[in-house]
């Protein structure tokens, strides 16, 4: 196994052991009330014996309305953010770094969860959305600029060594981005530096409440493959900016949940030809930016993990292999050639919808 996958990386003012990520996946194991379980306290446990440097939360919603199930954590008060020091306390035992991944849900929260409307950038029906959102005010918008900023400093106070902001997969920030779904006529919509407004707004907001020292990072797409969705050189130019700005690294994925043929959770990948499909959008940040860029989404084999580190890739992110091989990363560190047993079937998440956490469920 290549030396440098294994080599110290700098993520902001963070040292990570070595260059793998465990990527933000729902787990369905969050109380009802938005703590985290006991379940998922095991889960990350177990996760932070498998030989990442990096482990990031589940999406964890910065508002009540922002959530899209029941089994999604929160970070809004005091007793949610004790559950979260809970699982802090359980990766530090393995000196693992931690970073919690906030989100608004947007048009793709469900009011039935909520007991509250949906918001968007507007109150169009969109192929995207389960149902017509509210759209969001300037005032609102500044208002969750807040909310975001609030959940992470409850994170940092947690113990938590950062926070990724997840602004793709069609959720709220990537709603604003993409000129699909923001249609909007003041100076959150319409060109490219508009529609990015928001997202830089948070994360001015963020760095202002955590302070020069927390790491900082996005989940952004790369493109949506959606139509008149965002496409890479914008994507890539609001990053830039963003870098500028002081952002630590991001996370190059892709798509949403009715994006066609590539959606943020690929399926069937059983040969190298099939892994990274965001491949062109990732080599695109890498060669324009100094800050990391993580790779995620079908990465299965160490000959593609060790090929993304050759072309300046800085961070590999997984997750579905580990939820079938949680010790997968220390395998490969310890001399194992051979890819994940996942090929990514997807019937990891059958249990979490019915309530029962996510657990894989390959077939033997």
């Amino acid at each position: 196994m290549s030396k440098q996958l294994f080599s110290p990386i700098n993520l902001g003012r963070l040292t990570l052991k070595n260059r793998f990520i465990r990527s933000a996946t729902w787990d369905g194991m969050g109380f009802n009330d938005g703590s985290f379980s006991p379940a998922q306290i095991e889960l990350y446990r177990r996760l932070s014996k498998g030989g990442a440097g990096l482990l990031t939360t589940g999406f964890i919603a910065v508002t009540p309305q922002g959530r899209r199930n029941f089994e999604q954590n929160l970070l809004c008060n005091r007793p949610q953010q004790q559950s979260l020091k809970k699982i802090v306390d359980t990766v530090k035992r393995e000196d693992v770094a931690l970073l919690a991944q906030l989100v608004h849900c947007g048009g793709l929260a469900k009011s039935e969860v909520t007991k509250q409307a949906t918001v968007a950038p507007g109150n169009r029906q969109e192929p995207l959305y389960e149902e017509t959102p509210k759209a969001l005010s300037s005032t609102e918008i500044t208002d969750l600029t807040v909310k975001f900023a609030e959940a992470a400093a409850r994170a940092r106070e947690a113990g938590c060594d950062g926070v990724q902001i997840h602004a793709a997969h069609g959720y709220l920030i990537s709603q604003f981005l993409s000129p699909c779904t923001n249609q909007r006529e003041d100076e959150y919509g319409g060109s490219p530096e508009n529609r990015a407004r928001f997202l830089i707004a948070v994360y001015e907001k963020v760095r202002e409440y955590t302070g020069a020292d927390f790491t900082i990072t996005i989940k952004i797409n790369g493109s949506d493959y959606f139509n008149d969705g965002l496409e890479c050189p914008e994507s890539l130019k609001t990053v830039l900016r963003l870098a500028e700005l002081g952002l630590d690294g991001v996370e190059v994925s892709g798509g949403n949940p009715i994006s066609k043929p590539l959606t943020p959770i690929p399926q069937a990948i059983k040969a190298r030809e099939n892994e990274v499909p965001f491949r062109d959008e990732i080599s695109a940040f890498t060669k324009s930016l100094s800050i990391p860029v993580a790779a995620v989404a079908g990465i299965r084999s160490p000959e593609t993990a060790k090929e993304l580190i050759s072309r300046g890739v800085s961070l590999i992110s997984l997750c579905r292999p580990l939820i079938c091989e949680p010790d997968l990363i220390k395998q490969w560190q310890q001399g194992r050639e051979e890819p994940a047993r996942c090929n990514s079937c997807n019937r990891c998440f059958i249990p979490a919808f019915k309530g029962k956490g996510i657990k894989c469920m390959k077939k033997p």
